[in-house]
């Protein structure tokens, strides 16, 4: 179960990663188009290095925090009580949804017609 926990600090440090890298290149570029400069090659630029040390810290962070380590290992203990539902109950489940979707929109598009015809009305005074 550790293992997992983990991973999943691996996987958030990439994500920051990736998410910080792309923030970063868009504030650099619009700031100044030079400011965020290519170092190896045209894909790795300084807003990567920077969100790659942001994501290294993440994950550092993460792996030695005690209290993280504590909170991860008490949310996989959880998932494991977790009941998944099954094929037939996922089914039946979605086609509640779509229908009571298609049925409340129809209730709103009804009150917006209606809403819509009384003020053309009100405005024709």
């Amino acid at each position: 179960m550790e293992k997992y926990v983990r991973l999943s600090f691996v996987v958030g440090g990439l994500l920051v990663w990736i998410m910080l890298a792309a923030f970063l290149g868009a504030v650099m570029s619009w700031i100044s188009p030079n400011l965020d400069k290519p170092l190896m090659g045209a894909q790795f630029a300084v807003s990567n290095l920077l969100g790659l040390m942001a994501g290294i810290g993440f994950v550092l962070f993460m792996w030695f925090s005690p209290q993280v380590q504590k909170f991860g290992m008490e949310v996989a203990g959880e998932l494991r009580n977790v009941t998944w539902p099954t094929w037939p109950e996922t089914r039946v489940s979605t086609i509640v949804v779509v229908i009571t979707t298609v049925v409340v929109s129809l209730i709103l598009g009804l009150f917006d017609a209606v809403i819509g015809a009384l003020t053309s009305v009100i405005y024709r005074l």
